[in-house]
């Protein structure tokens, strides 16, 4: 006979496996079990007793342990990516930092594990899928200081470039997860490698993973000037260059919006817009960068102008509905935000925030403002006890 406890495990396995829109089949895979594992933990005729185990469904299904299991004993927070991804990560960078410390053991092509690409990493990043990206990224740096190391003239430069792509996605990651003296260290790497590339656009995307990274300090608008100086002379003659100028005018608009200077805050949104207009929707690439990206990037801007009250959604519905779940599930944070710098919309700020999470739950889980948004919430009077809410808020770290 099965405790009770294992039945209401699997009660909650159930519920947050439908939440996430996932088949038995596809957590199993996500999760490294057969499918009939999980269908008897559900059934509550297998216990789910390991912590291992417990982990491994929890981490597939982007939730705390605590959060499955409903046992107050283990932690509430969800945390997408472990110490040991992160020094994966770390190694990596030490490695494409000094590639004569790389030591391959066995550089048959046949004998080696997937490296995935600079387009794959993107995916995993525009899909906010952290656990699979960090440790990807790792392994990616180290092979491309070795095959740098190791390569022969003809091929260098189409590494280079590759470098410096991997190197911005891996500092946007550092940044987006809360390390950045590690998303620094990448993006002065990805801007050391572009100046060896010596193409314009490789310049281009090295300074905006190094305006990404010191975006919050003093002075970075003179960062943001250097990448617009570089790249408004290639603004029509590449798509991937009018992007990356186009982003830089967008983190622009939102550094000089946080000191209080809407005028030129709007002036670098309407050259963005602008450019937006050339280069279409991108929602496969090049920073999702588009006329709905300018849209959404308005939002955050009006958040920290604090005239959040005065946003709306994006002109194009359908536009906000081909971009990444990285972008959309931002816009329903900023939203939320939004929202909540005015009186009387917590309803439509909390299902902003749900929405998010229905997207994308690591980035809710990584993203300062998707805490900042909860904390808000539940110092609103009826928002306090929502268990719903105080759910989410435990997920993120904001109660215990």
């Amino acid at each position: 006979m099965v405790a009770m406890d294992d039945e209401h495990v699997g009660a909650r396995l159930r519920r947050w496996r439908h939440r996430r829109g996932l088949s038995q089949r596809v957590l199993a895979e996500l999760a490294g079990f057969s499918q009939g594992y999980i269908a008897q933990i559900e059934r509550g005729s297998t216990p789910l007793d390991r912590y291992a185990s417990q982990e491994a469904i929890a981490r597939a299904l982007q939730i705390s342990v605590r959060e499955l299991t409903g046992r107050e004993n283990v932690p509430a927070r969800y945390q997408p990516v472990d110490d040991a991804s992160v020094a994966v990560l770390r190694s990596g960078i030490i490695a494409l930092s000094y590639p004569q410390l790389v030591v391959v053991v066995d550089d048959d092509p046949g004998s080696r594990p997937h490296t995935p690409t600079a387009e794959q990493l993107d995916q995993h990043f525009y899909a906010c899928r952290y656990d699979v990206l960090v440790p990807a990224l790792g392994s990616a740096l180290t092979r491309l200081a070795y095959r740098l190391h190791a390569c022969a003239d003809d091929e260098k430069r189409r590494l280079l470039r590759e470098a410096v792509e991997i190197c911005s996605t891996a500092a946007s990651t550092c940044m987006q997860l809360g390390y950045p003296d590690l998303a620094l260290t990448v993006a002065e790497l990805a801007a050391r490698t572009a100046r060896e590339h010596g193409d314009p656009r490789s310049l281009g995307l090295a300074n905006y993973a190094r305006l990404r990274a010191v975006a919050s300090e003093p002075g970075a608008i003179h960062v943001a000037r250097e990448g617009v100086e570089l790249l408004s002379a290639h603004v029509g003659t590449s798509v991937t260059a009018a992007s990356t100028y186009g982003m830089h005018h967008l983190v622009s608009a939102w550094i000089v919006a946080g000191t209080g200077q809407r005028a030129k805050a709007f002036a670098h949104l309407d050259e963005a817009k602008r450019v937006a207009a050339y280069t279409g929707e991108c929602p496969e690439g090049n920073f999702n960068f588009g006329p709905t990206n300018v849209d959404i990037w308005r939002v955050a801007i009006l958040v920290a102008l604090e005239e959040g009250s005065a946003a709306k959604a994006p002109t194009a519905a359908a536009g906000l509905e081909s971009m990444s779940r990285h972008r959309r599930a931002t816009y329903f944070i900023d939203l939320a935000r939004a929202l909540l710098q005015g009186r009387g919309s917590e309803s439509a700020a909390a299902a902003a925030l749900y929405q998010a999470e229905a997207i994308a739950p690591q980035q809710v889980s990584v993203y300062d403002g998707g805490r900042a948004a909860a904390r808000e919430l539940l110092s609103r009077p009826r928002f306090g006890r929502d268990g719903r809410l105080r759910g989410l808020a435990k997920r993120l770290g904001v109660l215990d």
